[in-house]
């Protein structure tokens, strides 16, 4: 079972009122975390030139997926 499944597992037996509370929780670590990788990249661009941070940046968005090998 998946951590995802697992969750969701939990989360069947719940009240109504249980699943809101949950739901803005994470709806506000959601929002955070957005802020955090918007904060990281504006530091990351700060250090690279106007040219390099636009090719960063189209790069970012016309990639599909991120490998990292060990």
């Amino acid at each position: 079972m998946t951590l995802v499944e697992s969750i969701v597992k939990d989360l069947e037996g719940l009240p109504a009122p249980k699943l809101v509370e949950i739901a803005r929780y994470v709806h506000k670590v959601n929002v955070e975390a957005q802020k955090e990788r918007q904060e990281a990249l504006r530091e990351s661009f700060a250090s690279l030139s106007e040219e390099d941070a636009r090719a960063f940046e189209e790069a970012m968005s016309n990639a599909r997926r991120i490998e990292v090998h060990g």
